[in-house]
């Protein structure tokens, strides 16, 4: 086996990243995708350069003996959680231990990772093999993408690490973040809005979530309602509070998202 080591992508780096993006996500169609295609811009040389230029992660592009055979992103969700964005090698290198010597020298440049988190399409057959081989193991699903399910898959280092979940009863200052498990009781139908902030119509539902303490009325905008299901435990990362009405409500925040718990893809 060849040298692998890891490296800041620079934008000059941005086209070679996006031709090997593409091969390696058309690909998936040897393992169980529907058809070629990959994440938005995965094939875009200049969607590629403002991922290496973001500020709110890190573009590490995955060398075999100084060449670019892949790249991933690696984002700080807190000071002990970090999340794995985007993996892609070469199809000209998969079986060569590069993907395993790549993640070691990730945690290795993150030692202050104690979680690391990510998620795959359910009918990845090489990617779930991958990862579980990794040590991660499934806590639920995303519904995030309209036709399939993902797989929400994460590794744990250190055994005393826990999750930083907030109950509902305690959900009461509107200038922090949250991380909310809950049980979805009930789900409104879904009504049509006009945003001033940009000047569009919108659907909106509320979802009753209940942890125990309390209930709270959960707002779900737009594509958010299709992904929630009563009776379903979920996890809200990251969340807010906002009061409306002199009722205190939740939001999932500018960038959070809905995990499904205790949920397997097929």
């Amino acid at each position: 086996m060849g040298q692998v080591t890891i490296e800041l992508a620079e934008p000059d780096d941005a086209e070679r990243l996006a031709d090997i993006s593409k091969r390696a996500f058309d690909s998936d169609i040897e393992v169980g995708a529907p058809g070629e295609g990959g994440p938005p811009g995965y094939d875009s040389p200049d969607h590629q350069r403002r991922m290496i230029e973001d500020s709110f992660g890190d573009y590490l592009k995955i060398l075999y003996d100084g060449e670019i055979v892949g790249g991933t992103t690696a984002y700080r969700i807190s000071d002990t959680h970090y999340e794995i964005f985007n993996v892609f090698i070469d199809p000209d290198y998969h079986r060569k231990g590069i993907g395993r010597e790549s993640f070691r020298l990730i945690r290795e440049r993150y030692p202050q990772a104690k979680r690391w988190t990510l998620d795959t399409p359910e009918w990845n057959t090489r990617t779930k093999s991958y990862y579980e081989r990794l040590g991660f193991t499934q806590y639920g699903i995303f519904r995030w993408v309209p036709t399939f399910e993902l797989r929400a898959y994460e590794l744990v280092l250190d055994p005393d690490y826990e999750v930083e979940l907030t109950k509902i009863a305690d959900a009461t200052d509107e200038n922090q973040r949250y991380i909310i498990d809950g049980t979805v009781e009930r789900i409104s139908k879904p009504k049509e809005v006009f945003s001033k902030k940009d000047n569009k119509y919108h659907q909106v539902a509320d979802a009753i979530l209940n942890d125990g303490t309390a209930s709270v009325k959960l707002v779900l905008w737009d594509d958010m309602i299709r992904q929630v299901r009563i009776n379903e435990r979920i996890r809200v990362e990251t969340a807010y509070v906002s009061t409306f009405r002199d009722e205190i409500q939740l939001n999932v925040s500018k960038f959070g998202r809905i995990a499904i718990l205790n949920q397997s893809s097929k």
